[in-house]
């Protein structure tokens, strides 16, 4: 165990030595790109320079060096009773649907531990927990859980029963979770362990401000978000909720605290709606009446019941015709890619200034148009070029990984959806350089491009002789559709084991 955690501690440094330097990359990254795009000299970003820890444990450097003697003092306070965690940084970080979420940054050490222990007793119990939660089987992923529904969803009629819970990680009693983690009969932990485990249920945390002033709060309630240690406790709060639907007519799936049941009759759907509420009773979970569909009949024609034509869960919408991309998902992909856009070609000559030499029309070249398509490039094909893209379509040979936003929609069975998107894309970004175009000529009395839609699709804006680096970046368009078939062909060839699904909470 002691080298274990003296291994992991290691890692841990590593990886936050890393994301350090990385945020100061970054950030000169963006400045030399500010200045490049306005020709003027850009701040200095905050936090650039040499970081100031509130605790040395906090600090990679100092782990790294010392991770002989940290992994050896922890575990004997592990043996002795008296480890307690450093009080964690709590952050409230923004949610894709609006407020916060509190995170927990805790030091490298108990970080350290916190995996170990999560490892270690996730391996002891794979057996126990349920086939049917994918979140925390090492060999399961949210593609697993999309086609266990989907191969329920047939023409005969079909019953939904969703239930979302009221701040799921938040909210999970702390006595409840106390009794899981001393339960024997549901999950196999050594005693230390245990007191690990119940230790992380109680830790202490501060905002940054409060930190520095040794001013603490302590937790009381939910679990330690941040922290492996989470993973496992959030998984055991609804494991006996598992074990209860396994034993229902009809097909589940939980993802984390996701969970959608699929059943044949109303009345099956009644017993397993049945099942949610005496779980929160007996738990303590609080149902989300606002957020939770509850029974619905997925149908071609609105009976009388309730009906919808499909539903939403894990970034895909399950419909009786097969699988599509939800509505909200749609927007999230055209919010993110419209603030590119405005980004890279509008809000830079629009509110701070223009570099003349970022266009020009005899070559003709536009630097930050170049830049845009190549990032969304990256966004929906996950680092692949246009020529792999083409390439693979055309004869087949494997890619190295299939990344992106359209490797984790090779499960759509329909392109309906991308090829309006596709429409989408070339139309904004046209609307957007036009809009380019008529700053520059009054602001700056400059004449930029103003490719057509078939200039932009096919990338002929763009003259090759202007760039002068070794290989020309592509100029065209990517395309939703060209990626989907790319994806799509993958998967029916070589499966999804090195598909690459984004993180959970993306969907």
């Amino acid at each position: 165990m002691e080298n274990a955690l003296k291994n992991e501690i290691k890692r841990i440094a590593r990886r936050t030595s890393r994301r350090s330097d990385s945020f100061v990359g970054k950030a000169k990254e963006y400045s030399a790109k500010f200045e490049a795009r306005t020709g003027l000299i850009a701040g200095t970003a905050k936090q650039a320079g040499k970081r100031s820890y509130q605790d040395r444990h906090f600090d990679p450097a100092y782990c790294a060096r010392n991770a002989n003697y940290l992994a050896r003092s922890i575990w004997v306070k592990v043996r002795s009773g008296k480890y307690r965690p450093k009080p964690a940084l709590n952050f409230q970080i923004p949610k894709p649907t609006g407020g916060f979420r509190s995170i927990m940054a805790f030091s490298i050490p108990d970080a350290a531990l916190a995996n170990v222990v999560m490892w270690r007793a996730r391996e002891r119990n794979l057996k126990r927990m349920s086939p049917f939660s994918y979140a925390y089987h090492p060999d399961k992923n949210v593609f697993d859980a999309v086609l266990a529904l989907s191969s329920f969803v047939t023409s005969q009629r079909l019953f939904a029963v969703q239930i979302d819970f009221e701040k799921y990680f938040d909210s999970i009693p702390t006595a409840y979770l106390k009794e899981c983690v001393d339960n024997a009969r549901l999950i196999s932990l050594t005693p230390d362990e245990r007191f690990v485990l119940k230790e992380f249920l109680n830790h202490q945390y501060a905002d940054p401000d409060d930190y520095s002033i040794g001013q603490y709060s302590r937790r009381v309630k939910g679990t330690p978000q941040g922290s492996s240690a989470s993973l496992l406790l959030a998984n055991l709060a609804n494991h006996q909720l598992d074990k209860a639907l396994e034993r229902r007519a009809g097909c589940f799936v939980r993802f984390a605290d996701d969970v959608v049941a699929l059943c044949s009759t109303h009345s099956e759907a009644e017993g397993i709606e049945n099942t949610f509420i005496e779980h929160c009773r007996d738990s303590g979970l609080i149902i989300n009446e606002k957020k939770s569909p509850g029974i619905a009949i997925i149908a071609h024609k609105e009976l009388e019941l309730r009906s919808y034509s499909g539903f939403d869960y894990l970034g895909y919408r399950f419909t009786k015709d097969g699988l599509t991309i939800p509505a909200h998902v749609r927007r999230r992909i055209i919010s993110k890619i419209s603030r590119l856009i405005n980004i890279y070609l509008v809000h830079y000559p629009n509110k701070y200034g223009f570099n003349s030499t970022r266009c020009g029309l005899r070559p003709a070249f536009d630097w930050d148009l170049l830049g845009v398509i190549s990032e969304i490039r990256g966004y929906l094909y996950g680092g692949l070029s246009e020529a792999e893209i083409l390439g693979f379509l055309a004869t087949g040979q494997k890619l190295k990984k299939m990344r992106g936003l359209m490797g984790f929609y090779a499960l759509l069975e329909s392109k309906d959806d991308l090829r309006a998107l596709d429409g989408w894309l070339v139309n904004s970004v046209h609307r957007a350089m036009r809009k380019r175009q008529h700053i520059l000529i009054t602001k700056y009395k400059k004449r930029g491009l103003a490719p057509t839609k078939a200039e932009l699709i096919k990338g002929t804006w763009h003259s090759k002789t202007a760039w002068r680096g070794n290989k020309c970046p592509e100029s065209g368009l990517p395309s939703f559709v060209r990626g989907w078939r790319a994806a799509r062909k993958y998967y029916f060839t070589f499966g999804l084991e090195d598909v690459e699904p984004p993180s959970y909470g993306y969907y």
